[in-house]
């Protein structure tokens, strides 16, 4: 009986050699695993705001739309719709080629443009634009 828990317990200790080794590979794995982790990170915040920029021309073109509308009443829907999603970047809204008072029929393109910044630790950091198109045509 005494032989068969010494066989069992040989099996669960590793050799002072081998955890050393072991300890020696995760050792040379870790700076890998965390940049992957934080490179998905960023991907998922950077895939975020994009969708909140396209979002926010969406809702700054269809205020544009209508021609009792003005630039600022265009910045301000942007501004709403971007509020807590970008933290501290300021949107630049641009409207082409202008208002739609007077131009029933035609369209008008809102393009919103926020700055983002990628940081990835030991391999990249840097600042990219994130640009939101949308194009509607202006009503009465």
């Amino acid at each position: 009986m005494r032989r068969l828990w010494r066989n069992e317990m040989r099996g669960r200790h590793h050799r002072p050699s081998e955890q050393g080794a072991v300890l020696a590979e995760f050792a040379l794995i870790l700076p890998v695993l965390l940049m992957i982790l934080f490179g998905i990170i960023q991907f998922g915040i950077t895939f975020s705001r994009a969708q909140a920029v396209e979002a926010a021309a969406r809702e700054g073109g269809r205020l544009a739309s209508l021609s009792s509308t003005s630039q600022a009443d265009v910045q301000g829907r942007v501004d709403a719709t971007l509020a807590g999603s970008l933290g501290d970047s300021v949107p630049t809204v641009v409207l082409e080629p202008g208002l739609c008072a007077g131009r029933e029929g035609e369209s008008v393109t809102v393009t919103v443009s926020v700055p983002h910044r990628i940081a990835i630790p030991l391999v990249l950091d840097r600042v990219m634009t994130l640009t939101g198109h949308a194009m509607f045509r202006c009503e009465a």
